[in-house]
């Protein structure tokens, strides 16, 4: 893996998803990223309407900001901004970003998965995103064939094999997802009745 060098600073990042619902995995690349790059501050942010999701999220926004609330409550120098679940408008990274920096937060990094990245191209501005901010990018295995561009992306390896969409097929099927969840999350989802009327993407 390639670590920043002296002109490749990362303090300020960004990491957005749908959090449909968090899970240990979020919370484990969020830990790693803490102790590889030491950043002074990390920003989760929910998305309010993902573009180039095939299909919308199912529990809302409110409560998807919820359970990313309860998910880092403890955690120190990471903060949930919910500028993105209440905006009609699809969440474009660069509006967020722009908007950040209206309020004086200057995003300098972003964490993706591999397979956003490789589709940055076709983001909003994803262009001028790619050539002006740092990418710490989650691979999805070990033998994933990605660009190198050591100027201002970092690859990881992937952290875990965790995903939104079998969690929500665990609650549907009534399995337990306590190993999955922080124990918060999974009384938040059982006290709202989420993902158990049989909706999945």
């Amino acid at each position: 893996m390639n670590l920043p060098g002296k002109n490749k600073l990362i303090n300020n990042i960004i990491f957005g998803g749908t959090f449909d619902p968090i899970h240990n995995g979020h919370i484990e690349i969020i830990k790693k990223i803490k102790i590889l790059f030491n950043p002074k501050i990390i920003y989760v942010i929910p998305s309010g309407n993902p573009y180039m999701k095939p299909k919308p999220p199912v529990a809302s926004p409110i409560e998807r900001l919820q359970m990313s609330k309860i998910a880092f409550k403890d955690f120190e120098n990471v903060k949930v901004i919910d500028y993105e679940i209440h905006r009609k408008d699809p969440s474009y990274t660069y509006d967020t970003i722009e908007y950040l920096s209206s309020i004086n937060i200057n995003i300098d990094s972003l964490i993706l998965g591999q397979d956003s990245y490789l589709e940055i191209n076709k983001w909003k501005n994803g262009v001028f995103l790619k050539n002006n901010y740092n990418f710490i990018v989650i691979k999805r295995n070990i033998s994933a064939s990605l660009p190198i561009n050591p100027r201002n992306c970092f690859y990881i390896e992937k952290i875990s094999t965790l995903s939104s969409s079998l969690i929500r097929e665990k609650i549907i099927l009534n399995k337990s997802i306590n190993e999955d969840t922080p124990i918060e999350i999974t009384k938040y989802i059982e006290d709202n009745n989420l993902y158990k009327n049989g909706q999945n993407n």
